[in-house]
């Protein structure tokens, strides 16, 4: 099979693999569309933590059953995306059914071969059906709408709450129609100007920070009590130093991206307000499916496809890496691997 193999850090290569084998409990998926990530920027580059090469990176994937270990849910054909954590299942975390933040958790695409390919395999009891309706190339996009509505589940949003995301990137977007998918009153504080043009198109509330007195405009939004709950999404030092303005007293602060660079964090504001720094990792395989269940129901009452800006051959895995490590003007870019 044809595959982009990371054969080393910042060395990717279009080569031949051996079509993997499927054994008890596993399935033959034939990629479709594999979208590319912030993090395979990351394990590209040799920055992940725990990444191993050689590996086929890519852990955004839908594609079509080709063969499949006797089972009584899916079967040839039927189109999947992939739950692609692999956790240990013996640790504290993993015993207390907390899988997702296994002690070891391990992900297709960074520590075993993942998306840019034509073949991968899974285990039967990480696939999702991709629900009628929805776009082969939306349907891609699964794997960020469970990050996102995990996130919110974690933040304990409500209906009727006025929720900030800081940073209009593609996770930040997919952030910010999760919470308003929640009932949330949603703004977005981004900078860039496309982002910003991108953001409205898809019916989100936008306010660039850089042109306008951003704390009279948070107060004016909020009756001038802040917001309940903030997402950071930017990674940036002014969007992290941000957060503790923007949160009413009593609400909740949701990290969402590593910053580059040390950020010095003042704890008194947090204490001050009495306001809670909450943590959110990947997703729970229930909170998966209705990430899967959310983009559909979205997806049928939203035009959503300006999400994904770029769509790339399988041949052409190392430009779309180049596009997303310089993207700021993008999207989701995804990698056809048909």
């Amino acid at each position: 099979m044809k595959a982009a193999l990371l054969k080393t850090w910042n060395n990717m290569e279009l080569t031949q693999l051996e079509k993997p084998v499927i054994g008890e409990g596993e399935a033959l998926i034939r990629i479709t569309y594999a979208g590319v990530c912030g993090s395979d920027i990351t394990v590209y580059s040799g920055k992940h933590p725990t990444a191993t090469a050689p590996v086929v990176i890519g852990h955004e994937i839908i594609g079509v059953i080709e063969e499949i270990a006797p089972n009584d849910n899916f079967k040839v054909g039927d189109r999947v995306t992939v739950e692609p954590l692999i956790s240990c299942g013996e640790c504290e975390a993993c015993r207390k059914g907390h899988k997702h933040v296994c002690k070891s958790l391990k992900l297709l695409g960074i520590h075993e071969n993942g998306g840019y390919a034509e073949y991968t395999k899974a285990s039967i009891d990480k696939l999702v059906k991709i629900p009628e309706g929805l776009s082969d190339e939306l349907g891609a996009l699964a794997e960020p709408f469970a990050v996102g509505y995990h996130v919110v589940a974690r933040s304990g949003l409500v209906p009727g709450e006025d929720a900030l995301v800081i940073g209009g990137g593609p996770i930040g977007l997919v952030v910010a129609l999760s919470a308003m998918y929640a009932g949330g009153n949603v703004v977005i504080s981004e900078v860039n100007e496309n982002r910003l043009a991108l953001a409205e198109s898809l019916g989100i509330k936008t306010v660039n920070p850089t042109k306008c007195d951003v704390n009279a405009a948070f107060a004016e939004m909020t009756n001038g009590n802040g917001f309940d709950v903030v997402y950071e999404a930017s990674g940036s030092k002014p969007g992290i130093l941000m957060t503790t303005d923007a949160c009413k007293i009593r609400g909740r602060i949701v990290p969402l991206s590593l910053a580059g660079v040390p950020v010095e964090f003042t704890l008194g504001k947090v204490s001050f307000k009495e306001m809670s720094v909450i943590g959110s990792r990947v997703y729970t395989f229930e909170h998966f499916c209705k990430g899967v269940e959310m983009l559909a129901e979205i997806a049928a009452k939203k035009d959503i496809r300006p999400l994904v800006s770029d769509i790339l051959p399988l041949d052409d895995a190392q430009k779309a890496i180049d596009m997303m490590k310089g993207g700021v003007n993008r999207g989701k870019i995804l990698i056809d691997c048909k």
